[in-house]
């Protein structure tokens, strides 16, 4: 597996390119302001073709620049339904405090619990997370022991639930449901933030004791 992790936007947004090693297919995790050219230009130094682009849930700050990534790499678009109102309407995004404007987007496929992603030799588990947002997701790839965890939980926090749609007995389901039942060692990358892992937050996050 190839993992390239840039930071861009207003809000220092975590964007993936992950890849398989052996044939090339390529993964994009959310896509926050100014991260289409950069992340375009990494599969092609690279020599990655993506084939899709997978926004974790639907806050402006994850999906600003899915339109044009979208036009960049041919990619196909995948979400959650319960998020894909907020990147075919960006109005909504106003009550978010969204800078700017966006461009709608439709989603090509939608995602739920228990689906696939498949990159190549690689195999994404979708899992529904709800609580930050309705629509939240994670990814989780058991045998490279990873887990695209946007929003949900970071190295020492959780997400916020002071938006609307959230909530706290949700988002806390979500955690213990869905990402405490992995594996300690899974390797835990977020929308913002270091990486950490699962039992180094189920022991250390005052969020979780």
């Amino acid at each position: 597996m190839k993992l390239f992790t840039f930071v861009e936007g207003p809000i220092e947004n975590n964007t993936y390119l992950v890849a398989d090693s052996a044939g090339g297919e390529a993964m994009v995790v959310d896509a926050p302001f100014g991260s289409a050219e950069v992340i375009a230009r990494a599969a092609r130094d690279h020599k990655l073709t993506v084939r899709s682009i997978v926004t974790t849930h639907g806050h402006w700050d994850h999906i600003a620049d899915l339109a044009a990534l979208k036009r960049l790499t041919g990619a196909a678009l995948l979400c959650h339904p319960a998020d894909e109102i907020l990147l075919m309407d960006p109005d909504r995004m106003r009550a978010f405090g969204m800078p700017g404007t966006l461009e709608p987007v439709g989603a090509d496929r939608n995602l739920n619990h228990g689906d696939t992603v498949t990159v190549g030799a690689l195999a994404f588990r979708v899992l529904h997370c709800p609580g930050h947002a309705p629509g939240h997701i994670v990814l989780h790839e058991p045998r490279e022991k990873i887990c695209f965890c946007g929003d949900v939980i970071f190295a020492g926090s959780v997400g916020r639930t002071d938006l609307p749609g959230c909530s706290w007995d949700a988002l806390a389901r979500s955690i213990r449901e869905n990402i405490l039942s992995l594996p300690d060692d899974t390797r835990l990358l977020p929308g913002h933030g270091p990486e950490t892992t699962v039992g180094y937050e189920r022991e250390n996050n005052p969020f979780l004791q």
